[in-house]
């Protein structure tokens, strides 16, 4: 017997012993729920009914069950209320055990979504190719490349696909790892004769993310497997999301083979964000976490902090601590004095590819033009190459335009020429030196 038709039967018993009203009060709103274990929980429309059924008509229940179904029946009373509130509350813990259990194994960060990424120029082409990504992974933009400088937003791209990916799709296998750690998993697989193991563990995932993998460069092995694993995924039209810092034509010792796998999908660059991204990016900031900042001061800690948004994020929890160590409001001078620590308050350098050709071929008594041209005498290369290294290191510019800038060389040239002098510094102290010294003339 289901709890339908026994309360339906015991309907039949009550209207045949209970008065027409009382019946049509008490007995005609309640709604059978569940009959477990010989519990039949009912329903009823407010606390008034069920303390009425506790105490005049439960009795008569019991007694009409047991009288069809020869069994104790208990009754157990509740409200529609708390069951809708009950059913809510199970949904929710299953919808988090399951998405807590999907991001731990993943290793996705669940804050980093597309929600809570701040949309600006430097940014948005490589924000609509992730969203394309993640709503239908595997076919357009395979792999798909973020590259650009440290901070901009790459990394939280990644983890809003994989997020978004686990969110449409729980049963989805997505793996996140940065390319250290792949290198890492490879060598301890070797060490443990479980490269099997290893190869069915990456080859058997519906989404692959790789962060960094200018990391890649000077690690054959890890990039013989590698190649095999994205070889694996792509041809089985599962999706690969990949980061760097660069180009991965401009990543030396990087295999050829890999550079041209990696340019099949779509490479999309993040550039340090503009003025207005950046307080659009503090205001979200400090809207999550309920920091009370006037929109002026906001205005003034963008203006300091240009790098990337990792800087831009710290140097608003910097001047939350300092406001709460000193126990005072958020203010435009509360946060030039927090800035001072960190060096953002003073007055700022700015270093362009001309200051620095100037700056260097001052240095070495040599003509701007000499650094832009073709001689490849030493007294010349060296300074050329350094002035190129500079502009590598203390400018945003691409690689290419670098290039163009001195005379229309080749990126790379300008790879070479970083590449040697970043060598060559390690064990030349007066090279060094002069690096240094022409660093600190460019910061003046």
């Amino acid at each position: 017997m289901n709890k339908d038709s026994l309360w339906e039967q015991i309907c039949e018993d009550f209207a045949n012993n209970v008065s027409t009203t009382t019946y049509s009060t008490w007995i005609e709103t309640v709604k059978p729920i569940s009959l477990e274990h010989n519990q039949l929980t009912l329903e009823l429309p407010s606390p008034l009914h069920r303390d009425y059924w506790k105490d005049k008509l439960a009795d008569q229940l019991v007694e009409y069950a047991y009288k069809i179904t020869k069994k104790d029946i208990a009754p157990k009373f509740v409200l529609e209320d708390e069951l809708k509130n009950k059913e809510d509350s199970s949904k929710v813990n299953n919808i988090d055990l399951n998405d807590d259990e999907s991001i731990s194994n993943t290793h996705l960060n669940p804050n980093y979504t597309f929600e809570s990424f701040v949309i600006g120029k430097g940014n948005q082409m490589a924000h609509a190719a992730a969203l394309v990504v993640s709503e239908d992974p595997g076919r357009m933009y395979n792999p798909l490349l973020l590259y650009g400088g440290v901070g901009l937003g790459k990394t939280h791209l990644m983890h809003a696909i994989g997020n978004k990916i686990i969110k449409d799709n729980p049963s989805a296998n997505i793996k996140y790892i940065t390319s250290e750690s792949f290198t890492n998993d490879f060598i301890n697989a070797i060490q443990r004769h479980k490269t099997e193991s290893f190869r069915q563990e990456y080859r058997n995932v519906d989404v692959l993310l790789v962060d960094d993998i200018q990391f890649f460069a000077d690690k054959d092995g890890t990039q013989e497997e590698f190649f095999h694993t994205f070889n694996d995924l792509y041809e089985n039209r599962k999706q690969i999301v990949l980061t760097s810092d660069r180009l991965p034509n401009e990543i030396s010792k990087l295999q050829d083979r890999l550079v041209s796998r990696f340019a099949w999908g779509l490479s999309v660059d993040i550039t340090p964000p503009d003025l207005e991204t950046r307080i659009a990016i503090l205001k979200t900031k400090a809207e999550a976490d309920n920091i009370d900042v006037p929109i002026d001061t906001l205005n003034y800690i963008a203006g300091q902090i240009d790098s990337n948004v990792r800087e831009l994020e710290g140097a608003l929890s910097r001047v939350q601590a300092f406001a709460k160590f000193k126990n005072v409001k958020i203010t435009t001078d509360l946060v030039s004095e927090a800035l001072k620590g960190l060096n953002k308050g003073e007055k700022k350098f700015e270093v362009n590819i001309d200051k620095i050709l100037q700056t260097v071929s001052m240095y070495f008594n040599l003509s701007v033009d000499d650094l832009k041209g073709k001689k490849r005498i030493q007294k010349i290369v060296i300074p050329r190459q350094i002035a190129m290294y500079l502009s590598r290191t203390m400018t945003n510019n691409s690689l290419p335009k670098i290039g163009n800038a001195f005379g229309g060389k080749d990126h790379t040239t300008v790879i070479h020429a970083y590449d040697k002098i970043s060598d060559e510094i390690k064990s030349n102290v007066n090279l060094q030196n002069k690096i240094d010294e022409l660093t600190e003339e460019l910061k003046r």
